[in-house]
């Protein structure tokens, strides 16, 4: 009896994660301007389509899926460097959403710039790779149901009837705690990428990289639109910027917008 009572518990906790997930997207869908953005879409009306989403963000919104739908908006328009930025930042908010993985690489084979990334130590990628399977939000979810878990088996082991199965209980709580610390960790990691403003994307056909914050510094390489960038520093209107080769320079801020 006592363990069925412990099992509803968990399954009331994960039930109430999941009703709590879907309800946060409900009023998005209920915008009398999103849905004029969906109309405009949806009759080939792309500058339409892209005023209202624009008007969205303007207003305050944010989701992946306003972000996902206006680079979609872009791209069907052929502005490929706007295109890209809003399937990346649809990818901050839910770096595990397939669409936007695959219509960002569609965008990306019709940018000029073909960079090679310096290569990262394995165990770094395959962390990075898990954290991205899942949002914020879920990794959450997941981390409060380890622990509901984890409480669970930790009132087994004070009122198991053996020791081998107290230690067994104890054992396996250990383990959900240390996966619910890990779930928390991905959790806060993706929060923090997403509220970050340190990479943009260049939105210009051609941004001139200077070596200084100067427009008579000499030019030492040329980026197109849809290329990502990382912010080091500002100098006025001025961004110090590094490629994912490690090159870096200076670009009129009004170049480039951040993610």
């Amino acid at each position: 009896m006592e363990m069925k009572r412990i099992l509803l518990a968990i399954a009331l906790v994960c039930l109430s994660a999941s009703v709590w997930a879907q309800e946060t997207e409900a009023p998005r869908s209920q915008s009398s301007i999103w849905k004029s953005a969906e109309d405009a879409y949806a009759v080939g009306d792309y500058d339409g389509a892209i005023r209202n989403y624009e008007t969205l963000c303007k207003k305050g919104a944010v989701s992946s899926s306003l972000f996902y739908n206006l680079g979609n908006a872009y791209y069907r328009k052929g502005s490929v460097g706007k295109a890209i930025l809003n399937y990346e930042r649809a990818l901050k908010l839910d770096p595990a959403d397939q669409d936007v993985k695959h219509n960002l690489e569609m965008a990306r084979l019709q940018t000029l710039d073909k960079i090679d990334s310096v290569p990262q130590f394995i165990l770094v990628e395959w962390v990075k790779n898990m954290r991205n399977k899942l949002s914020s939000n879920a990794w959450a979810i997941v981390s409060l149901i380890f622990l509901a878990i984890s409480v669970a088996l930790l009132l087994l082991c004070r009122f198991g009837r053996s020791t081998s199965s107290r230690r067994l209980y104890f054992i396996i709580a250990m383990v959900m705690l240390a996966l619910t610390l890990f779930s928390f960790l991905f959790s806060l990691s993706l929060a923090r990428q997403a509220t970050g403003n340190d990479t943009a994307v260049v939105v210009e056909n051609i941004g001139s990289v200077k070596s200084s914050p100067a427009a008579g510094g000499n030019s030492i390489f040329v980026l197109h639109e849809g290329t990502r960038v990382k912010i080091l520093e500002k100098v006025e209107q001025w961004s110090k910027i590094e490629i994912q080769d490690g090159r870096q320079g200076w670009i009129k801020t009004s170049d480039i917008e951040v993610i």
